[in-house]
């Protein structure tokens, strides 16, 4: 079941709630509704809860009022602040802002000269009194209205001014630097939006549903390496497929790069095929014979693929990395590059599996609960894979755990593997959308306890170190409804911005003498590499290193 949130369109508040509690403040809507009789008739329907304190709830954010009661009423001692992730022009005396929050239609909304000056004096320190004592009650409440609607959401209300929070920034609350971009919800005529499901696969979604490969990672999905696929300043000026193959052959001797050597590659889920591009021609500038497989999921993304390596030695095959036979079983090199997130997962709790009781896990319905799990509980016993130490609910990355077994067959005597993805060593996978799909980090010590039990020889390391990334470089910080907001802002002014992990300079290179940062365009946020690179944390990104022994 979808999680759903309800927007304050006057304050900006934000409230996270189950469908049972949305249910619950509906049934307050009417001019004849008694309080009394709404609570008595859901005593019992929220377990340790009562009514009465959802209730109270509801009228600290605004959710409930007395029928006929005029909001505007209250907003005079608050206090407006501009919300984070704006995007604005300003052109003579007047700013248009931008707004596309999550797959919603571009919004535009042009204010007038009257506005814009109020809209000047907002520095989250005056009351909304002291502009009204200025410009008006009407003209000020106006631009609340307008600027704090949630297809804006340009503006928040708050009691307290900013400068409380100067040194208590933990105190200050989440909504004023939240923003809501999910799709409009009316529970009255929409259906819920469904949960993830408990064993779900990629599959038909990169089969069926990816009709735009350039869209699915300049918006749907964006990588690292995709951020990078031109040469960068902070690889050095190297594309992010040359710094990788730079940095493997020099951890592994055993790569033949060089005149008369000879490296066979298997790239499992290719993106847009910029890697493999990257890889194969850094390799043949050394002299180096390169033989180059993709296996890709996607024909969308295969043809893609395909357009992008023309003319190299590569050559793409479709199928599904955990069923369809492999193309080869002697690679000395296999890439799986941020893909592994999309693999099939489980999702348990401690329940199924005698777990979590007052004595500790329960041996045998422990035991019988994983017999019950199919290729999950096989693969827990097979590899003893530690989970007494699961959340609940936990997800297990099972189908990276199969594709480490398939790429031990895959992988000739002293070659490698290298895997790439979000996720950290002791962390249990955690569930994020890209928009329109679930997607999972990944438990790297899992997954190593795994190899290992394969039989490969293991390293773990920072994807940003491996590729010695300048992670104190600054760069272009966004969101990916603020991007699409910016790039409307920007082909306004004939400029065209791509998904590209833009650094400052770059970002005010590309900006010209059309649009000047803080005077004519806002908000531009910029942040060190390793923290946020357009939409992207990369500090989050680690590589498992794999190595395949000469014996075994």
């Amino acid at each position: 079941m979808g999680e759903i949130y309800v927007y304050h369109d006057l304050f900006g508040y934000i409230l996270k709630m189950s469908p049972d509690i949305l249910a619950f403040l509906e049934r307050f809507e009417g001019d004849r509704v008694l309080p009394e009789e709404v609570c008595r008739d859901n005593a019992n329907a929220f377990g340790e809860m009562t009514p009465e304190s959802f209730v109270g709830i509801f009228l600290q954010f605004g959710c409930l009022i007395i029928p006929g009661y005029d909001q505007l009423k209250d907003l005079w001692d608050y206090i407006p602040v501009r919300s984070r992730w704006n995007v604005w022009t300003r052109v003579g005396g007047t700013l248009t802002f931008y707004a596309a929050w999550g797959e919603r239609e571009l919004a535009k909304v042009a204010l007038t000269e009257a506005e814009t000056a109020i809209w000047d004096r907002i520095d989250g320190e005056a009351k909304l009194d002291d502009l009204a004592a200025d410009f008006g009650k009407p003209a000020v409440s106006e631009l609340v209205k307008k600027l704090a609607h949630n297809s804006v959401q340009a503006l928040k209300l708050s009691a307290l001014p900013m400068s409380f929070y100067k040194h208590k920034q933990h105190m200050k609350p989440p909504y004023l630097t939240s923003t809501m971009p999910y799709a409009p919800y009316d529970a009255k005529t929409d259906t819920l939006p469904p949960g993830f499901e408990d064993m779900f696969s990629p599959e038909g979604y990169y089969r069926h549903d990816v009709s735009d490969a350039d869209a699915q990672f300049d918006h749907q999905e964006t990588t690292l390496s995709h951020l990078f696929r031109r040469p960068h300043p902070a690889l050095r000026g190297r594309t992010y497929g040359e710094t990788l193959i730079d940095a493997l052959k020099r951890r592994w001797a055993s790569l033949e790069v060089g005149s008369g050597g000879k490296v066979k590659i298997l790239e499992i889920g290719g993106g847009l095929g910029w890697v493999a591009r990257h890889v194969t021609e850094a390799l043949e500038k050394f002299g180096t014979e390169v033989t180059y497989h993709i296996l890709e999921l996607s024909p969308t993304l295969a043809a893609k693929q395909r357009e992008n390596t023309a003319g190299l030695s590569v050559t793409i095959f479709e199928g599904d990395a955990l069923t369809a036979d492999l193309p080869g079983d002697d690679y000395d090199l296999v890439i799986s590059n941020e893909m592994i997130g999309d693999l099939t997962a489980i999702k348990l709790t401690h329940a199924q599996l005698g777990m979590g009781g007052e004595e500790g896990i329960d041996d045998d319905a422990f035991e019988a609960g994983l017999d019950t799990l199919g290729i999950a509980g096989e693969l827990v016993k097979k590899h003893t894979v530690p989970i007494g130490d699961a959340p609940d609910p936990f997800y297990l990355n099972v189908g990276a755990w199969q594709l480490i077994e398939r790429l031990w067959g895959a992988i000739k005597p002293g070659g490698h593997a290298i895997l790439t993805e979000f996720g950290e060593l002791g962390r249990y996978p955690v569930l994020s959308t890209q928009l329109d799909h679930p997607e999972l980090s990944i438990h790297f010590g899992q997954l190593t306890i795994v190899a290992r039990s394969v039989g490969f020889e293991t390293d773990y390391e920072f994807v940003m170190d491996l590729i010695d990334m300048n992670r104190e470089m600054k760069g272009l910080a966004t969101t990916r409804s603020y991007f699409r907001a910016l790039t409307a802002a920007l082909a306004d002014h004939d400029i065209a911005l791509d998904k590209f992990g833009y650094t400052k300079p770059m970002f005010l290179n590309l900006l010209g003498d059309k649009l000047r940062p803080g005077k004519t365009l806002g908000e531009i946020e910029y942040d060190n590499l390793e923290d946020r690179l357009m939409g992207l944390v990369p500090h989050e990104f680690k590589a498992l290193l794999l190595t395949k022994p000469l014996s075994h």
